[in-house]
């Protein structure tokens, strides 16, 4: 192969990988709601900081903050103890 052909190749792969990692980013319709207890448990599972603000600027303020954090503790509750 060609070093100028590798180097196109190289960029395409570069460009796919980011577009995928880019693209796992992106808040879907599910992160909208409507069962903000579930999305918070997950959150807190995860071991994410609560992110009620940052739902509600993606989420046209539609965001139900209490029931959100109540999931989000309940879901970091669930997180294992590490045992290091």
């Amino acid at each position: 192969m060609a070093p100028q052909q590798m180097l196109l190749t190289l960029r395409f792969v570069a460009a796919a990988a980011f577009s995928v990692i880019a693209g796992g980013c992106a808040v879907t319709s599910a992160d909208c709601g409507p069962d903000w207890y579930a999305i918070g448990a997950r959150d807190g599972r995860l071991g994410a900081r609560p992110q009620a603000e940052f739902y509600a600027a993606r989420c046209a303020g539609q965001v139900d903050t209490a029931r959100y954090v109540n999931g989000w503790q309940a879901g970091f509750d669930e997180r294992p103890i590490p045992l290091w």
